[in-house]
């Protein structure tokens, strides 16, 4: 017997398959169409630029499942899903290949390794949709929602592996397993179907295969259908999500040109932000078709897991819906469809509160507000969703057009307007904090390698000021050559532009530039993690490009040089990734270095949530000025998990973190158990022995 691949086996009309795949790929090319034109009405994103760089990151991404693999037991099921599906999707074009060549590759030893590892795929894939299956089915996570078009996908893809199998057994059955049963033993789970009919009268089973093998054909048609529709279709806008993902650090929001847009509409001030879905960037509608309602980002959010009304799982699926609403009167009339443009129905708006009259909003307002920018959903989602700049958008066109947020939003942006830091009723002034230490100042005629910046936290908040100090202490033990602006250092702008007032943040940010550039400033050393993001990352944006530097990653720069003589050691010690050091900026092993060479044992104890799976301490976002009423503060929270750690000292390096961990070990450990100290000052008391 040749060993080859029997093509249309007991199969007559078998070229009509063509027809039945031209019509099932037109339905699908028709879907994604439908959704390019929609994503083609929104606004510009530059998305590419660095395209080596993106097809790396995709490749990596789809073949290793990095993200997916974060949860390790639905990470392992999608992979054996994925490669259960490709591998037999690969297998099925080889086939259509040789037909449609004529070329005969399918036969000897290659056909024999091909057919073993084409039941091996759909073996894999099997036992993966079983993982799928018990997982939505009885395990049930909390995060997890499931919808009748998650039964459907799952079902769908069940099916097409037990028919392929079934096709494939009864094949076996009647042409190899009397003549050349060794043969067999290279289609496993075929074989093992073909041992079950293997009594059968042969010229039944070829009735049974000519019926099933055609709605074989037919269920792979549909499937290919309902690719462009159902949850199914995250395997195209998943792979482009993945593609177009934002390369730039995640703390970066994006720049709108208030300056330019003045230039081309003197009007455009009169709608800052967005409040209508067409006003997002293509790539945003691109998110909203890409999310698979896995829960990953909603399993990880501080501000839903505190009880505030914000899952950023149900603020995508909330705006997908507004976006499908809005498709009729989007594509029919190019408008956003909200008076029923084109025959379209009424659409509620995107923005608004909840519960008012008419067509409901589809984002509550409140649930923008709770965001705390901190950055883990997106860090989690395996399709690289970018939520933080759609609530900030969307916080934007609140603040900026409609002057609505708190009392608290409003006092501290006004005072950035009025005084160039947020704080009300500072009991310090920029330069108080070094008035008894001998420190060089631009602005009296010194010059020196580094600014270190201090940042208004650092020199106005009595907590914040000792770890000032002790970053200053520890720069002039090492011998560093840095300055201080003193008097005229204004806020970064950063807690301004997370709210919202994009308007104060760009005079922040051209202020600070402008005193820079007079003092020919080019290396700054940052203690705040925020001030250390928008310096390195959105000022450039503004033409200031500055070498900028965390505080810890310079100490254990000039540790690990030599230049600082470390005599205390510290017993228990753990540390606490600041969102916008760790998940944002990348930098996780400057602190740990620092704290390994003050451990008596030369490690660290690590919490549970830890580097990029960090629980923020609850500050971003401007948070740090404004408060809501939680059923469970997520400073508090994070308080419980250093205690359940262990350790007897919680390292710091962001201000902010600072005034959370003091008010939750006030309330959480009254016993002062634990110490929140930042890295700076464990660093200065270890020089002194």
């Amino acid at each position: 017997m040749e060993l080859t691949r029997q093509i249309y086996w007991n199969i007559v009309y078998g070229g009509w398959i063509y027809l039945f795949f031209a019509i099932s790929a037109a339905v699908f090319l028709y879907a994604i169409q439908r959704r390019v034109r929609l994503w083609r009405l929104a606004g510009k994103a530059d998305r590419f630029d660095r395209l080596g760089e993106r097809l790396r990151g995709l490749v990596s991404e789809v073949l290793g499942q990095r993200r997916l693999l974060r949860d390790p037991f639905a990470g392992v099921s999608h992979l054996l899903i994925f490669y259960g599906f490709g591998g037999l999707t690969v297998a099925t074009a080889l086939i259509a290949l040789q037909e449609w060549t004529g070329i005969h590759f399918l036969q000897g030893t290659f056909y024999l390794w091909y057919s073993l590892l084409s039941d091996t795929a759909g073996i894999l894939g099997l036992v993966g949709l079983g993982m799928a299956f018990w997982r939505r089915g009885v395990r049930r996570p909390a995060t997890l929602h499931t919808s009748v078009d998650d039964w459907v996908a799952l079902w769908l893809l069940l099916i097409l592996f037990l028919q392929g199998f079934a096709v494939q057994g009864i094949r076996i059955a009647v042409t190899v397993l009397q003549q050349e049963p060794w043969l067999a033993h290279w289609s496993p789970a075929g074989y093992a179907v073909a041992l079950l009919l293997q009594d059968v009268n042969p010229d039944t089973l070829r009735a049974v295969h000519r019926s099933l093998w055609w709605i074989h054909a037919l269920t792979a048609f549909a499937f290919i259908g309902y690719l462009g529709f159902g949850k199914l279709a995250h395997i195209v806008y998943g792979l482009l999500g993945s593609f177009f993902r934002d390369l730039a650090p995640s703390g970066r929001l994006t720049h709108p040109d208030i300056e330019a847009a003045l230039e081309t509409d003197p009007d455009s001030l009169d709608s800052l932000g967005v409040d209508k879905i067409e006003q997002l960037s293509w790539k945003n509608l691109l998110d909203l078709d890409s999310c698979t309602n896995c829960g990953r980002c909603e399993a990880v959010c501080p501000a839903h897991g505190s009880g505030v009304p914000l899952s950023p799982r149900k603020l995508i699926r909330d705006m997908k819906r507004h976006l499908a609403a809005s498709a009729t009167g989007l594509l029919g009339a190019g408008t956003s469809g909200n008076t029923g443009d084109a025959g379209a129905p009424a659409v509620g708006p995107l923005l608004g509160e909840r519960g008012g009259e008419g067509s409901p909003a589809a984002v509550g307002e409140d649930e923008l507000w709770g965001c705390r920018t901190c950055g883990a959903c997106q860090r989690e989602c395996p399709v690289y969703i970018e939520h933080v700049p759609k609530i900030v958008d969307m916080r934007r066109y609140l603040v900026m057009t409609e002057a609505k947020m708190s009392e608290e939003v409003q006092q501290f942006l006004k005072n950035l307007d009025d005084r160039m830091h947020p704080w009300v009723g500072a009991g310090h002034d920029r330069e108080a904090w070094f008035a008894d230490l001998d420190l060089k100042v631009l602005g009296r005629g010194d010059t020196a390698e580094y600014l270190f910046w201090v940042g208004c936290t650092g020199a106005m908040v009595d907590r914040n000021i000792e770890v000032t100090r002790a970053v200053a202490r520890v720069l002039k033990a090492a011998r560093v050559d840095f300055a201080v602006l003193g008097a005229e250092e204004a806020c970064s702008g950063d807690p301004a532009r997370r709210v919202g007032g994009e308007l104060t943040f760009q005079t922040c940010a051209k202020t600070n530039i402008e005193t820079f550039e007079r003092y020919g400033v080019r290396k700054i050393i940052a203690t705040c993690p925020h001030c250390f993001n928008t310096l390195r990352n959105e000022y450039p944006d503004f033409d200031g490009h500055y070498e900028v530097t965390h505080h810890t990653q310079l100490i254990a720069e000039l540790i690990r040089n030599g230049r600082l003589n470390l005599r205390r050691k510290l017993d228990l010690p753990t540390y606490h990734d600041p969102c916008y050091l760790g998940r944002h900026n990348g930098e996780y092993d400057a602190p740990r270095e620092i704290l390994s060479s003050l451990s008596a044992s030369g490690g660290i104890r690590e919490l549970d949530r830890s580097r990029s799976r960090s629980l923020c301490c609850g500050a971003g976002g401007g948070y740090a000025w404004m408060d809501d009423d939680p059923q469970q503060r997520i400073n508090h929270t994070r308080v419980e998990q250093v205690k359940a750690s262990g350790a007897d000292t919680v390292a710091l390096g962001c201000p902010f973190c600072m005034q959370m961990f003091e008010d939750g070990l006030a309330a959480r450990d009254p016993q002062k158990s634990v110490r929140a100290a930042d890295l700076a000052e464990l660093v200065a008391e270890a020089l002194d022995g």
